[in-house]
């Protein structure tokens, strides 16, 4: 959930609104597959669209055995998880990833507000349109939020979740500004000269330097952020993902209790976007089974600089399975 509020004021000082002026980094029909095994049987992740709710929805699978899902955060895409992800998994598990509504190639949907729900909703039927069964659902920030709210929606149509990073909890402040922001017609009407773009991409880059740290941020990452995220899709679907979710979570935290499977929460010691007293270590002692990998030295862009605690999460999951569900605890990693 990076902040771009900075950014946006930048655009509505300078009189105008953005548009991405460079073509990703990431061509959209060639996708690259990165490996922790050379010699893994996966095949390259392949691109698919479906409707869902009169809305065309883009997904990537790759990989064979049970099913994975991969949602990503806010702002983002399926090349949030740069693949990485994938590489270690697929020879394991069927693995999905999908654009959520509004972001990376996904539509958004026409006259209906895209809130936690309704994307939850949305979620459900893409699952149930491609045939996948209870499966592990894997979100990252706001996708963690959206794994949360299908646990607690479709529990027995899920078998376990893995939260990243999760932004479990409202942080309690009602944003005027986002709110006058999307009440304004302007944005994404008049484009914005080069000069204003350059500046934006530098005050994105330092956002995304708060989400990486204590790590630098990888300069292809940098580039495709500034490449996609500044479209006028990808940045009102932000604008309203961002302004709808503290009401949308006050909702569903009154169930997180209610969730049994089995739930392992990944949470970065130094995450200066999501706090992680606040919200993993908080929704770790509602959820008395679920287990807590604390990274360190890690801050919120978890999927990017540890993809690997993905599949260390799914192998608690496995081990819980084989052995019986274990009491809930906190599994300190280097």
């Amino acid at each position: 959930m990076i902040k771009l509020y900075g950014l946006i004021l930048l655009t509505f000082l300078s009189g105008g609104a953005f548009l991405a002026v460079a073509r990703s980094s990431v061509s959209p029909n060639n996708i690259t597959l990165a490996r922790n095994d050379q010699d893994a049987p996966c095949e390259q992740p392949k691109e698919h669209y479906i409707e869902v709710e009169n809305t065309r929805v883009r997904y990537v699978e790759s990989g064979v055995g049970p099913p994975v899902v991969m949602i990503h955060g806010n702002a983002g895409s399926i090349e949030e998880f740069d693949f990485k992800s994938l590489g270690l998994l697929c020879s394991n598990h069927k693995v999905f990833a999908v654009d959520r509504p509004g972001h990376g190639k996904s539509d958004r949907p026409d006259g209906l507000a895209a809130t936690l729900q309704l994307q939850t909703r949305m979620l459900h039927e893409t699952l149930s349109q491609l045939g996948v069964t209870r499966p592990v659902l894997v979100g990252h920030s706001w996708g963690a939020s959206l794994a949360l709210a299908y646990a607690v929606e479709y529990q027995p149509d899920v078998s376990a979740i893995v939260l990243l990073a999760p932004a479990a909890y409202p942080d309690g402040k009602e944003d005027a500004f986002l709110q006058a922001v999307l009440k304004t017609p302007l944005i994404g009407d008049v484009t914005l000269m080069i000069g204003r773009v350059i500046v934006g991409k530098h005050v994105l880059k330092k956002e995304l330097e708060r989400a990486f740290y204590p790590e630098p941020i990888p300069e292809e990452y940098l580039h495709h952020a500034s490449s996609l995220w500044l479209r006028h899709k990808q940045l009102r679907a932000f604008l309203e993902d961002e302004w709808s979710l503290n009401k949308d979570l006050e909702k569903t935290s009154r169930h997180y209790s209610d969730i049994v499977i089995p739930v392992v929460i990944v949470t970065g010691d130094h995450d200066k976007i999501v706090s992680a007293r606040d919200n993993a270590y908080r929704l770790k002692s509602t959820i008395v089974q679920s287990q807590l990998i604390e990274l360190k030295n890690t801050g919120h862009q978890v999927p990017q600089t540890h993809p690997e605690s993905i599949y260390n999460a799914l192998s608690l999951i496995s081990n819980s399975a084989v052995h019986g569900r274990p009491a809930g605890g906190v599994v300190p990693l280097p």
